[in-house]
Order: structure tokens, then sequence, then C-alpha cells
């Protein structure tokens, strides 16, 4: 469009002077000391006209000859950058595809004309990191990412923490990360890392002040955040209880997050087994009773029958009105058979216990059953009981004999397997 209207232009301008020169044509002289040159008007335009193209046509010459040498080597640094572009991509795809060696070399061949060096050694680095024996290449790639133009300082060391983790050299890569969680408290891979370094040094107690920045950054996700938040709390509550100090346990409780107190399972659990560490048995059964009375729950009721002191008596006048609503739970009726070996009533807990084992056999009722009997000295049943379990343990189906009967059931289950 703009080459059409020059041509437009320059035509009328052309038609113009030449009717303006036909009736006058006037003349143009030029003197240059003793020289003097006159000549048309006309012809003093064409020449001009033609020594400006000269001109111009000279001066873009000299323009692109003097340009030529940049242009080309940007050519040739563009042609360079998207080779490295596919080598990248193509490094990356040996590098998910498991082929280290292959991911390194590839990923090392154009880094130096990559517009994201840095990238290239990181990735160079994690190939470097599956390969044995070659560390002190995975080390040198890493230097090589931090010393390069585009290097992001804390990427380099998240990823040397990542590699001192998997080697299970958490100890060095504790400092390093303390210092990067100083001047990035709040950066989610920075918490993410430094959680599990804790975790893997078990520094529970600086893992406890650092759940609730993970929370709030949202470094983890839901269910790894309260796995997380479990194994931290119960490792504390038993360091804790190995102290001694009740005060300090109950101190601990009222930190621990809502849902671990009300809903956690093994928690509880680790909670009332503390306590009876600390000699607070009453505050132990109280615990698992009230939990289980609002929801229940067979895994409290086991650990229920597992607090092996206080009120005996009382537990099992708890634990056997549980039986209106829940009266075919194994494990019920194992905690209370439990609970009636330590009242001394052992015709009640064999009862009980045989009712759990008809309904589910497990090792931990025939080891209870077991030893029950052994206690009231009937001898071949306890081995049965105590075979029987065994078998459960190794993973093999309990034999159908007269250790999941009563005593005269088995008799006669004997006598009737000798005729």
């Amino acid at each position: 469009m703009r080459l059409l209207i020059g041509i437009i232009v320059t035509l009328f301008v052309s038609v113009w002077m030449a009717l303006a020169l036909r009736q006058d044509p006037g003349y143009a002289m030029a003197s240059i000391g003793q020289w003097t040159i006159e000549t048309s008007l006309a012809f003093f335009i064409i020449f001009l006209g033609f020594a400006f193209f000269v001109f111009y046509a000279l001066a873009r010459l000299a323009v692109r000859l003097w340009k030529t040498p940049v242009q080309t080597l940007r050519a040739n640094r563009r042609r360079l950058q998207k080779k490295a572009q596919r080598l990248f991509n193509l490094g990356n795809r040996q590098l998910a595809a498991g082929q280290w060696a292959a991911a390194e070399k590839t990923l090392l061949k154009s880094a130096e004309y990559s517009e994201t060096p840095a990238l290239h050694y990181l990735n160079a680095a994690r190939a470097t990191h599956h390969l044995s024996d070659v560390k002190w290449r995975r080390d040198l790639h890493l230097r090589e990412a931090e010393d390069s133009p585009d290097a992001d300082r804390l990427t380099v060391q998240l990823t040397r923490v990542e590699f001192l983790l998997d080697d299970r050299q958490a100890e060095q890569a504790r400092p390093i990360l303390e210092s990067l969680h100083t001047l990035n408290p709040r950066h989610p891979g920075v918490l993410l890392w430094l959680a599990r370094t804790y975790q893997q040094l078990q520094a529970w107690e600086p893992l406890q002040k650092l759940l609730p920045e993970l929370q709030k950054q949202k470094a983890l996700g839901p269910e790894p955040l309260a796995e997380l938040q479990a194994q931290t709390y119960r490792a504390l509550l038993e360091i804790t209880a190995a102290g001694g100090s009740l005060d300090k346990l109950r101190a601990l409780w009222k930190l621990a997050p809502t849902v671990l107190c009300e809903g956690d399972e093994p928690f509880l659990i680790a909670y009332a087994t503390a306590l009876c560490d600390c000699n607070a048995f009453d505050d132990a059964e109280t615990l698992l009773r009230e939990a289980i009375n609002r929801r229940w729950s067979s895994k409290l009721a086991v650990g229920y029958g597992m607090l092996e002191r206080g009120n005996a008596a009382g537990q099992l006048a708890a634990a056997e009105n549980w039986l209106v609503k829940h009266g075919d739970d194994p494990y019920l009726l194992l905690t209370l058979g439990r609970l009636a070996k330590r009242c001394q009533q052992p015709a009640k807990a064999r009862d009980y216990l045989e009712r759990s084992i008809r309904i589910m056999p497990t090792p931990d009722a025939y080891q209870e059953l077991g030893e029950l009997l052994e206690s009231v000295h009937e001898l071949t049943y306890a081995g049965q009981c105590f075979h029987a379990g065994l078998r459960l343990l190794v993973g093999k189906p309990p034999e159908q004999q007269g250790a999941m009967l009563p005593a005269a059931e088995a008799g006669q289950q004997l006598r009737a397997a000798t005729h």
C-alpha cells in the first residue's frame, strides 16, 4: 500500500513538473572556482534525482555489509538455541524413561547454547544421581547450574537437599534448609523439604513447630499432613511419657490438633498408653471409655482391654454395657475375655474368648485362651490354641480342630476322628 501511494505521488509530481517546465524550461548554473556549468532545469532535476538514488543505494549497501556479520551471528545463535531446546526436550524424555546415562549426555550436549543452561545442568545432575559411583559428576553439574547466568540459587539448593535426603544424609541437608527457611520462611518447597529432613532425623520438636506453617502454606496435601501430624505427636507422646512428667504430657495433649484428639484412634491409644506410663490409669480409662461412647471403634475397644492396671471390675462392667449394641464384635469379646481374666473370672473369660474365636479367629484370641487354659491345667486344649494362633501368625488358615470349640465338644470331635 505504501509503495502504491509512493508511485502515485511520484507520477503526479513528474507530470506536474513536466507541464511546468514545458511552459518555462528555465536553467540551472553552478560555479566552482573558474569553472561554470550551465544546463536546463529539467536535466539538473533529473541529475539530482539520479545522484540521490545512487547515494541512497550505496548507503543501504554499506549498512547491509556492516550488519551482515551481526545478523549471521544472530541467525547462528537462534539455530543453536532451537537445537538446544530440541535436545533439552529429548533429554527430559530420556530422564522420564529412566535412561540416566543417555539423558545426562543429551542434556549436557548443548547446555552452552541454551537460553536456560541451569535447567540443563540440574536435570543432568538428576540423571546422574541415579547412576552408581558417579556422585562427583552429580555435584559437578550442580555447581555448573549454580554458576549459570540464569541460575536460581533456591532451586539449586532444594535439588541438592533432595539428593542428600535420598542418600540418607539428613544431617548435611539440615543446615542448608534451615538457612533457606530463614530467608524464605513461607516458601512451600523449603517447608516441605525441611519437614522431611526433621522426619528423617526424628527431630520431632522442631517438626511440631513447623506443622502450622506447613498447613498454612499448603506445602502438603490434607492426607499426608494428617499422617505427619499423627506421627509427630505420637513420637512426642512416647518421649514425654518416658520422661515421666504427667504435666508435660497433658500440655502436649492440649497442643495436639483437635482432629487427632477426637478421631485418630492410634493417637488416642498412644495417649492412653502414655498416661498409664505416668501412672494416670484412671485418666487413660476415662479417655478411651468416653471416646468409645461417642463413636464405636473396635480398635479402641481392643485398646481399652489392653489397659493392664486400674479398676478391672469397673472396666469389665463398662465394656459389658457395649454388648447390647455390639455383641457380635469379636474384638469387644476379646477385650471382655481379657478383662474377665484380670478379674479372676476364668469361666466368663473362657466364654468370651471362645465366642470371639467362633466369630473371627485371631492370634490374640487364641493366645489369651491358651494362657487361660494353661492356668487351669487344660494343657492339651491350650496347646491346640497356641498351635492355631501360630498358624494364623504365619498366614496359614486355622485347622478344623478342637481349639475352636469348648473342651467337651473338642473331646467328642477327637473321639469321632478315631473311629
